[in-house]
């Protein structure tokens, strides 16, 4: 995205390249003079979301799960730590792009992706993924049952030498993990989740395999197999997935049925019909591409990768060299002027008659105006212009330093013990420290008066917009551009004459404006949050009435198994369970939880968004209740049928076919019916704990 040239810990950031809701990407190098041998990722916690225990339980998350892999189709891990306040993890670069983008220019050239290709990517995937699904502690050898939960074309990398990559278990459930496994919490992108995810229920690898098999249908047919209008639209489709999904070879005649076949039963709603381990759809996946082209090699792929993107590989290659030399050049800086710190610091124990300042450590703001062996010590504080403490580092709109004082800086008129050390920093550090002094503060390196004097002369026509307040830890950014983590914040270098967004976002809420500034302008404006309510808390939901104005929907609950007396509940109001409706508010989270009698509680946390909901004056809501106790029913017709089961003394419909279907033990009288044709048939069924009942029946015309 841009280049940043800044140090971070130990490591020196080169470029910005991606930035999500959570965290920021980038790419970096040891701060060492020798530390260019490997170029590495640093991912790191937005400024300002570092006090966010949601994110940090998903960055936490991350560094337990992946901290101990070693697999080739994995991304490694190298080290983890906090600095500035904010959590990150080293880890491997993929010099590549991920597989959303390698789709995008085959759609680009109006070209399918390669049969081969695409069962090679997923065969790897799925590799990476066994390792993870099966991977054990090293201390205890306890399975850690992690599953991935977020697998899209996005968090699989392909490398320009073709090996493929697995990223990002920021969301990855393990029992390392007890908060990402709340019931009723989606997790994940919609297009890609499983039919158990969107239920609430346990997970394990197998959601996974439902999700690889969608990037493969979606890469051989070039089209995403769930896609709808909203994320609501999407989740049905994945629900009806049963009668939905069509195998890829109807839209790509290249597909043979052997691939068609394989990518279906990654995608069967009911997981026992899955493929159960990752393995075993990366063994058979491995046996096709054998069979159906055995002069493949894993080489081909990095032939296509380097054409796809061989103008993009030139240009990032120069681009890393120009990085890698700036970063070299302000290093060796960062060491010249570390030296003649430690030079100045010995030459002033030497001369003692000589008026020096005091660490700022020790005691800040002061001076020593005697310093004889002889002479009692006196300390007097400084004039606030001259107080090493005010010095103020100023964030360039465009740069990555960060702001952290609001006052302006204005040029002191230098004492003469301040023109002595201006002589003696010429005299020792020459043309370097000038450059320093000019180019250091954009890197967050200041010489003491020589900068603030240099700035000032060369900036002084310069806009600059000063925002007031007192909060760390929050995210300043101009134009969607981040240029500070702190309050008060002054920002040099601003657009002049045209309009410019400021947003500060933080933990106490958010702050915007629209700001324009004339050339040489200083203008500053106080930051005052919007505090943020708690949304749950303040709608209280009333069953059947309209209390919460015109904002609202009426959302009816569909449950099933109808009848028993559940306990229902969104956001603490109770919900008539004979009519299971309620007026509620739209863009505002909800939390809907039901408990029954036989039944594992059910929870699910949900926003109706009014921009989805337009025009609609109701939404209706499907949800099956798990059974403690339960068995499968498959059902079976000719012709097709509607099937009725008296549950609780209420009925229970669905049409057939209906394929392994759970159901609470018990003793049931079941109808068969199809009205078109007159024709019906009643049967009695024993349904018994994890056992399958299958009814295959011919209908009859009624009498």
């Amino acid at each position: 995205m841009g280049e940043v040239l800044k140090k971070f810990g130990r490591y020196f950031l080169l470029d910005h390249l991606a930035q999500g809701g959570m965290a920021e990407i980038y790419r970096a190098r040891l701060a060492t003079t020798d530390g260019a041998g490997r170029i590495i990722v640093i991912k790191k916690i937005q400024a300002g979301l570092g006090t966010n225990q949601e994110f940090l339980q998903m960055f936490k998350s991350e560094i337990k799960v992946t901290m101990g892999f070693n697999h080739p189709n994995i991304v490694q891990l190298y080290d983890f730590g906090e600095e500035d306040n904010q959590p990150f993890i080293a880890m491997e670069l993929v010099d590549g792009r991920n597989l959303r983008q390698f789709m995008s220019r085959f759609s680009e050239l109006k070209k399918l992706f390669p049969v081969e290709l695409a069962s090679h990517i997923i065969e790897q995937a799925a590799s990476g993924l066994h390792y993870a699904h099966s991977f054990k502690d090293k201390i205890s050898g306890a399975p850690l049952d992690i599953v991935h939960r977020d697998i899209s074309p996005q968090n699989i990398l392909i490398s320009f030498e073709g090996n493929i990559k697995v990223i990002d278990f920021g969301i990855a459930k393990a029992t390392t993990n007890s908060e990402s496994t709340r019931a009723g919490v989606i997790k994940g992108k919609p297009s890609y989740l499983s039919p158990e995810q969107i239920s609430g229920e346990i997970l394990d690898g197998r959601s996974d395999i439902f999700a690889l098999g969608a990037v493969l249908w979606e890469i051989l047919t070039g089209k995403k197999l769930f896609a709808g209008e909203n994320d609501l639209a999407v989740l049905k489709l994945i629900e009806s997935c049963q009668s939905y999904v069509k195998p890829p070879s109807t839209l790509n005649s290249k597909i043979p049925k052997e691939l068609d076949y394989i990518v279906l039963k990654s995608l069967a709603k009911q997981r026992e019909k899955r493929y159960q381990t990752a393995e075993e759809l990366q063994r058979d996946l491995h046996k096709f591409l054998y069979n159906f082209l055995p002069e493949f090699n894993p080489s081909d792929l990095a032939y296509y990768a380097k054409d796809l993107f061989k103008n993009e590989i030139v240009e990032d290659r120069k681009k890393i060299q120009k990085l890698n030399e700036r970063a070299e050049h302000f290093i060796s800086l960062d060491h010249i002027q570390s030296s003649h710190f430690n030079s100045d610091k010995h030459e002033n124990t030497t001369h003692e008659n000589e008026p020096t300042v005091l660490d700022s450590k020790s005691q800040p703001g002061h001076r020593i105006i005697s310093h004889d062996k002889n002479e009692k010590i006196e300390i007097e504080p400084l004039r606030p212009e001259h107080a090493l403490s005010s010095r103020p580092r100023e964030a360039r709109f465009g740069s990555s330093s960060i702001a952290q004082s609001t006052a302006p800086r204005r040029l002191p008129s230098p004492s003469s013990t301040e023109t002595h050390s201006i002589t003696r920093i010429f005299g020792l550090g020459g043309i370097a420290i000038l450059i320093l002094s000019i180019f250091g503060p954009e890197f967050g390196i200041n010489i003491p008066i020589l900068s603030t004097y240099l700035a000032d002369w060369i900036g002084g026509s310069e806009a600059r917009l000063i925002l007031e307040g007192n909060q760390k830890g929050v995210t300043v950014a101009v134009n969607g551009q981040t240029v500070a983590s702190n309050l008060p914040a002054t920002l040099t270098g601003m657009p002049v004459g045209t309009p410019f967004n400021v947003t500060v976002n933080g933990s106490n809420g958010s702050f915007q404006e629209d700001v324009t500034l004339k050339k040489g302008e200083r203008k500053s404006i106080v930051v005052s949050f919007s505090q943020e309510k708690s949304l749950k808390k303040e709608y209280k939901i009333n069953s059947g009435t309209n209390s919460l104005g015109s904002n609202t929907i009426l959302l009816r609950l569909n449950i099933l198994p109808s009848g028993g007396l559940p306990i229902i509940s969104l956001n603490g109001g109770s919900i008539n369970i004979k009519n299971p409706v309620a007026n509620a508010p739209l863009d505002a989270p909800l939390e809907l939880s039901i408990d029954r009698n036989g039944f594992k509680s059910f929870k699910r946390e949900f926003v109706l968004e009014s921009r989805q909901m337009s025009g609609l004056k109701e939404w209706l809501m499907d949800i099956t209740l798990e059974p403690i106790h339960f068995g499968f029913i498959t059902i079976r017709t000719t012709p097709s049928a509607d099937v009725t089961i008296l549950f609780d003394g209420n009925p229970w419909k669905k049409k057939t076919p209906i394929e392994n279907e759970k159901f609470p033990v018990g003793e049931y009288k079941m109808h068969l019916s199809n009205e078109v044709l007159g024709m019906e048939k009643t049967l009695s069924i024993l349904v018994q704990e994890g056992r399958s009942v299958i009814i295959d029946e011919r209908l009859e015309i009624k009498d």
